[in-house]
């Protein structure tokens, strides 16, 4: 939105003329006897007013704050000190909350000297190394603001170490301050110290790429086989280059299987390599079936691969292409995100299908039929595939286009998705580079030729052998990409929302809607979107507080209560997204209530509340309070607003889970 500034001059009145031929001394006079009469108005109305209220009449203002504004600090303060040039009134309330990091800071209450001009807030918790910001409000009683204002400074150095408390000595928590807060946290809680697992990332990678490149070299090679070179299987440097191939895929594919599974439950390497954790992946969306598809595929391959006669005998021909060619429906379904996901499934099978007839058959004349010198049989081979690959070509382009269009569009720098396309889309430019080029050489020195002479062969194999090498680079990018986000990927595609809950509240300028989904007991996530202001947001959050006399919950926090609350990020008009996974837990069905506070440079808005219903896993209803909802009633009284010491109306409060944040174009 763009907002027009328009420089209004002091003066916005054109003085009015004085009557043509007016005695000037008429005029005199007029204006002595306003200024006398304004001057016995101001004397009357000064006498008449307390000193209290002479005082806020003044404009009250900042005259020091600590730390400075523009400070860089070594550590971190130990108090806030405000002082200003005029007594706070008795009525008068201050609040003061910090920043770091774009991160909530546990600050104390504010706490007014005898004479109503410093201010003193201690620093609960030492703030975090990085930039630091402070904002501040001075409020009558009903709320409104008389004067506010904004600094920063920095933190050069982490806070040191604080050592562990002793709980059983501390004795029973202070929980008269407003809003004391739990964290949303896992469900599980170990009591046990967690060991660095490591990482999957490789692991998954090497396995998708062999994998991969294994069920594409055996349905390709076998597609020439049935199409150009019948006498192939006769050959057992043949069979040797199949079954070895099938071996590296078995391999991978075991290796793909093992990481996914180890990367979907997140735990370590050697925990994915129990097959009974495999199984899991069914749970993973189509992505961990389709492996789990892939390892079966790639073992039932074996029967073929073992005895490739079998895909051209009629009787076996069937099964034979059919156990590979449901190997490359598997490797399509690895990626089933992005927009029109069906059609992107189609336009990825029929894109893995001609990369097998081009890639594999590349591979296997390189590898095999153009191993040494030969009869017209491998003249023949040679020449079909030349055929049988120039179409392959073509559609492996066209739906590589249509994907790269469908899940990046024209983002292709933005994201490390549309980057590494790029990369993938170089490689492929060089291997069809070299392909026509050797499609072209097939068939001016093969026209007439019956046999492969020594030469020729080598000559032929040099061109294939750098095909298919620039493929094997092409596939490690494709695997590459199946690990990243495309940019025209959408997040919340799988999100279930109940119906938004709207917080506007002219004080503050807040105008917002919370959505919590699905809905039920179990993790959940949360959607705020901001329409109004479109900046000057320092805090904002929610809190979830379970029914009253609701059973114990079946999913807590780490404290073990039910309660949690969620700190958001931004700063002004977005989106921001916490997703179910790993969401905040909703652990027992009913009327929860819904809080929500937040700290604009315009004003406070605490403790506005409102109630949503969670059902149970089963689905059903428990009404344990009434549904009837009030907006805007709030928990405490006007006068506590004085007790927001930090984002919000959140005390010993913390961001607890990652979000999505965007923000709108234009």
């Amino acid at each position: 939105m763009l907002a027009t500034v328009v420089d209004v001059s002091e003066r916005t009145r054109v003085p009015t003329r004085a009557p043509e031929g007016a005695d000037a001394s008429t005029s005199l006079r007029r204006r002595v006897v306003l200024l006398l009469a304004s001057l016995v108005a101001a004397f009357m109305s000064f006498s008449l007013l307390s000193p209290s209220a002479s005082a806020q009449d003044g404009a009250n203002s900042l005259q020091s704050i600590t730390p400075a504004d523009g400070a860089s600090l070594e550590t971190s303060p130990e108090e806030i000190v405000l002082v200003f040039n005029q007594e706070i009134g008795n009525t008068e309330q201050v609040v003061v909350a910090v920043q770091c990091n774009l991160e909530v800071q546990d600050i104390g209450l504010p706490q007014i000297d005898v004479d109503g001009l410093i201010v003193t807030v201690t620093v609960l918790e030492p703030f975090p190394k990085g930039a630091c910001s402070l904002t501040w409000f001075l409020r009558d009683a009903e709320g409104n603001n008389i004067v506010n204002g904004s600094s920063t400074f920095s933190i050069l150095n982490d806070p040191p170490v604080a050592p562990t408390l002793d709980l059983s000595t501390t004795g029973t928590a202070d929980t008269s301050e407003s809003f004391i807060t739990v964290p949303a946290t896992p469900t599980q809680i170990s009591t046990q110290s967690e060991e660095p697992t490591g990482t999957t990332d490789g692991a998954l990678w090497l396995g998708r790429m062999l994998s991969t490149l294994s069920i594409l070299v055996v349905f390709g090679s076998l597609a020439l086989i049935s199409v150009g070179w019948p006498e192939g299987p006769e050959y057992i440097v043949t069979v040797r280059f199949l079954r070895l191939t099938w071996i590296v895929g078995l391999l991978g594919t075991v290796l793909y299987v093992a990481a996914f599974s180890a990367d979907f439950a997140g735990g370590s390497f050697s925990d994915g390599l129990n097959p009974s954790s495999w199984l899991d992946l069914v749970d993973a969306g189509w992505p961990g079936r389709a492996a789990l598809l892939r390892l079966l595929v790639v073992i039932a391959s074996g029967w073929v691969v073992l005895r490739p006669e079998r895909i051209i005998d009629p009787t076996t021909a069937m099964y034979a292409w059919g156990v590979p060619g449901i190997g490359l429906i598997a490797v399509a379904m690895s990626r089933s995100d992005g927009p029109a996901p069906f059609f992107g499934f189609l336009v990825g099978i029929v894109h893995v299908f001609a990369v097998a007839i081009w890639f594999g058959g590349a591979a296997l004349v390189a590898r095999v039929i153009l191993a040494g010198p030969g009869e017209e049989d491998l003249v023949q081979a040679t020449k079909a595939f030349s055929k049988i690959s120039v179409p392959a070509m073509l559609f492996a382009c066209v739906t590589g286009v249509v994907q790269m269009i469908r899940l990046d569009g024209g983002d292709l720098f933005s994201s490390s998705h549309g980057r590494v396309v790029l990369l993938k889309a170089l490689a492929v430019a060089g291997m069809l580079f070299v392909a026509l080029a050797a499609r072209q050489q097939v068939a001016l020195r093969l026209d007439r030729a019956h046999e492969l002479s020594p030469p020729m062969a080598s000559r032929f194999q040099r061109a294939f052998t750098t095909e298919a090498a620039i493929g094997v680079v092409a596939l490690m990018f494709s695997s590459w990409l199946v690990s990243l986000d495309p940019a025209r990927l959408d997040p919340l595609a799988d999100e279930e929302y109940l119906p938004p809950i709207a917080f506007v509240d002219p004080v503050s300028g807040i105008d917002a809607r919370v959505s919590i989904g699905p809905g039920v007991v179990g993790r959940n996530g949360i959607k705020i979107e901001v329409d109004a202001p479109e900046t000057g947001i320092s805090s904002m959050g929610v809190r979830l507080i379970p029914p009253p006399n609701a059973a114990p919950c079946d999913v807590v926090n780490e404290t073990g209560g039910c309660e949690v609350t969620q700190q958001f990020r931004l700063s002004g008009w977005g989106t921001e997204v916490v997703l179910t996974d790993p969401g905040v837990p909703l652990g027992v069905p009913g009327t929860w209530t819904l809080e929500f506070s937040a700290v604009t440079q315009q004003g406070v808005l605490q403790g506005a509340t409102n109630t949503f219903l969670v059902r149970d896993v089963d689905g059903s209803v428990v009404t344990n309070t009434p549904t009837t909802t009030t907006l805007f009633a709030p928990q405490v009284e006007v006068s506590t607003f004085v007790s927001t010491p930090t984002q919000g109306s959140f005390a010993n409060t913390t961001t607890t889970q990652p979000a999505v944040t965007t923000t709108p174009s234009g």
